[in-house]
């Protein structure tokens, strides 16, 4: 699956060619650079907003130039009327940048340096990156830039509305969220399968409502620390809210997630393997982010070379998504 800023913004674009050393110059007519909004907030958590210009795919550029032309800096953004001060990402406070890490798997976008980085820690990755002042990818990260909430007034609670107004490149976009009330699952438990020694299938069992009214995105970890999470093979791990609404106590099956350069055995398709400490990440979300994420996850293409997708945004004025989250974490060990 495509990652967020892989589809809406040109930000990613400078890792897919960290290895390329040459510009790419494409011989097409310029195209305007519109504002791309790539925000949330999580419960429990303040608001993490990122701004860039809509990459057209004109003209030239390189991995050393990209991120800065294309990142919109000085941008006067509010949440509820409360005013977000611009920060890079070593600035980032530990809940915020493990949510950007999440979203985006960082590791799998380094590029050339993802074999230093593919079995450290986060810390390490952070600490790799910090080493590395002439590299490409410190350029890279360093124009990343993120605007947040530095006064801690806007904590995200479940049943709030959130408003987000932008002011930049002499534009006002604007977007409502909301947290949704959570509706948590009760537990996770696995089989053994007889049939593929090694491996189990893992159950969600939840309690549904009659008045269950949220609209659920889940994903999955396993054991390795560098690993993120990643939304299950078949649909993008998104259910809509009429599905499940007074079905009682279920279990419904929880398909294991793939990164993109794994190669699934077919046999033991969504299985999770014996040894494995499964975590499940899951998200109630409104409406307008169900409605975000089922475009992205059914653009019909894995890669930015595929069609183009068409994402369904919430910005008034712009493109992008400006989502709330109530989100809860639930792990089992397969033994």
């Amino acid at each position: 699956m495509k990652n967020l800023l892989f589809i809406i913004s040109s930000l990613l674009v400078s890792a897919l060619i960290f290895s390329c050393e040459k510009d790419i110059i494409l011989d097409i007519p310029p195209g305007e650079n519109d504002p791309v909004v790539e925000a949330w907030i999580y419960d429990g958590s303040g608001p993490l907003v990122m701004l860039s210009r809509q990459f057209s795919g004109y003209g030239s550029f390189n991995q050393a130039t990209i991120s800065d032309s294309l990142s919109i800096r000085g941008a006067n953004v509010f949440v509820n009327g409360v005013e977000l001060v611009e920060q890079n990402l070593f600035e980032l406070p530990q809940d915020l940048l493990d949510q950007f890490l999440d979203a985006n798997r960082v590791p799998r976008v380094f590029g050339q340096f993802v074999d230093q980085l593919a079995n450290l820690s986060v810390e390490q990755q952070l600490a790799f990156a910090s080493s590395q002042e002439d590299s490409a990818f410190i350029n890279f990260v360093n124009n990343l830039n993120f605007y947040i909430d530095t006064s801690n007034s806007i904590t995200g609670t479940g049943g709030a509305a959130y408003e987000l107004l932008v002011e930049a490149d002499d534009k006002i976009l604007s977007a409502t969220t909301t947290i949704p009330i959570k509706q948590d699952i009760n537990f996770l438990r696995y089989e053994l399968n007889n049939e593929n020694p090694g491996f189990a299938e893992v159950f969600v069992n939840i309690t549904v409502p009659d008045n269950f009214d949220a609209f659920v995105l889940l994903a999955t970890r396993r054991s390795d620390t560098t690993a993120f999470y990643i939304p299950d093979y078949f649909g993008g791990g998104l259910s809509d809210n009429g599905i499940y609404a007074g079905s009682g106590t279920i279990e419904l099956p929880l398909l294991r997630g793939y990164s993109n350069d794994e190669d699934p055995d077919l046999s033991v398709l969504g299985m999770f393997e014996v040894g494995d400490e499964v975590t499940l990440k899951w998200q109630n979300i409104d409406e307008d982010t169900y409605n975000f994420w089922f475009s992205v996850f059914n653009d019909g293409g894995d890669t930015p070379f595929s069609s183009a997708t068409l994402a369904q945004s919430n910005i008034n004025g712009g493109v992008g998504i400006w989502a709330g989250y109530n989100t809860s974490y639930t792990t089992i060990t397969i033994q």
